[in-house]
C-alpha cells in the first residue's frame, strides 16, 4: 500500500479517534437470524449501559481506552483498548470475551457514524441461528 494512502487512512482513524472521545448512552437490540433467513427480534432496550471512551497511553495514536458498563451485566470492562479499522468501517473492542491474546476481541460493524449517534452491530453464532446485536449510541 503507497505511503501516502497509508497516512491518509491513518489520519481517518485519528479524526474518527478524537470525535469519539466522551461518554456514549447505548441502547441494545437483539435480534435473532434463522437460517431460512426470516429474523425475530427478541428484545429492544433503551439505556442498557454507557460507554466510555478515552485518551489512550497505547502507542499508535489510533487507540482510546473503552470502559463500558451494561446495567444487566456483573462485569464492567475497564480501560480496555479500542479502536476504529482503516475506512471506518469496523470498530475493535480488545480483550472483550477474555483476557487472553487471541480470539478475545470484539468487531462491530459501523451501520451509522455521526458526530452524536452512532449504529454498531455485532454478531454471535448460536445454536439454529444467529444473533445480531446493534447498539445505539448517543450523546448530548
Amino acid at each position: 500500500m503507497p505511503l501516502l494512502l497509508q497516512s491518509c487512512l491513518r489520519d481517518d482513524q485519528v479524526r474518527f479517534k478524537n470525535r469519539m472521545e466522551g461518554t456514549w448512552t447505548i441502547n441494545e437490540a437483539i435480534t435473532r437470524i434463522y437460517e431460512d433467513g426470516s429474523t425475530e427480534v427478541i428484545s429492544n432496550t433503551p439505556n442498557v449501559g454507557t460507554l466510555l471512551l478515552e485518551p489512550s497511553d497505547f502507542e499508535g495514536g489510533v487507540f482510546l481506552d473503552y470502559t463500558l458498563t451494561l446495567n444487566n451485566s456483573s462485569f464492567t470492562w475497564v480501560q480496555k483498548p479500542f479502536k476504529t479499522g482503516e475506512g471506518r468501517k469496523r470498530v475493535f473492542f480488545y480483550y472483550f470475551y477474555c483476557e487472553e491474546l487471541f480470539n478475545c476481541d470484539m468487531v462491530a460493524t459501523i451501520e451509522e457514524d455521526k458526530r452524536n449517534s452512532q449504529k454498531w452491530s455485532f454478531y454471535k453464532n448460536e445454536s439454529g441461528f444467529h444473533r445480531k446485536v446493534t447498539w445505539e449510541l448517543s450523546r448530548e
